[in-house]
């Protein structure tokens, strides 16, 4: 239900209540935003999926089976995180150059 404006007061009122919400909804946005960007990182992904591999991993009976599993995991993370590394570096460096 809405109220009727009766006055140049009101119409000013509601105004700025409505740039307060528009204010606070954009900052809901931003940091809704933030959070996207920082899942969709390549170190998070990477993560994301050594992380169901290992716990893949941990629902295999043979012990010796779990050893190898987690073994290629960690190096499979260790070697992709040394990529993203390198690929900030050179992006930075990149980016610097312009």
């Amino acid at each position: 239900m809405r109220k009727r404006i009766r006055s140049l007061k009101h119409i000013r009122e509601e105004k700025k209540r409505l740039e307060q919400r528009r204010a606070e909804l954009g900052k809901a946005i931003h940091y809704d935003w933030l959070d996207v960007k920082e899942s969709i990182k390549p170190i998070n992904v990477a993560g994301q999926l050594f992380s169901g591999i290992i716990n893949e991993s941990r629902n295999v009976e043979n012990a010796n089976q779990n050893a190898l599993a987690d073994g290629l995991a960690k190096l499979a993370a260790l070697l992709t995180k040394y990529a993203v590394e390198k690929a900030e570096l050179k992006i930075s460096e990149w980016m610097n150059t312009k």
